[in-house]
């Protein structure tokens, strides 16, 4: 092999694993960026856990967190006012209240 190809055998196995890298990050959720979306979530949504008729979103999996509020911004899931906030969140906000939401554990009785 000569050296320009080896030159750019390693650019591109440079910028595979640079896009690799990138595409990890875009999964994480910027915990500090949900902390300060989640202001809307805790109106209704209890930051300790509690129900009160409306579900808990604290220690769930960031996964399934993600699923559920993108299922509400497709109208899969019916709730009117959760359709209207999914709708207006990108899933790089969605990721964040993922990663946030997960943080905090329901507290012991």
């Amino acid at each position: 092999m000569n050296r320009a190809m080896r030159i750019g055998s390693t650019i591109i196995a440079t910028a595979l694993l640079v896009a690799d890298d990138v595409a990890v990050a875009d999964e994480t959720g910027d915990v500090a960026f949900g902390e300060y979306l989640s202001g809307q979530c805790v109106t209704c949504h209890q930051i300790s856990g509690a129900s009160n008729g409306i579900p808990p979103i604290i220690g769930w999996d960031t996964t399934s967190f993600f699923q559920v509020m993108d299922t509400y911004r497709q109208k899969v899931r019916e709730n009117k006012a959760m359709q209207t906030i999914a709708a207006s969140l990108s899933d790089q906000d969605i990721k964040a209240l993922a990663a946030y939401f997960a943080t905090i554990q329901p507290k012991e009785d």
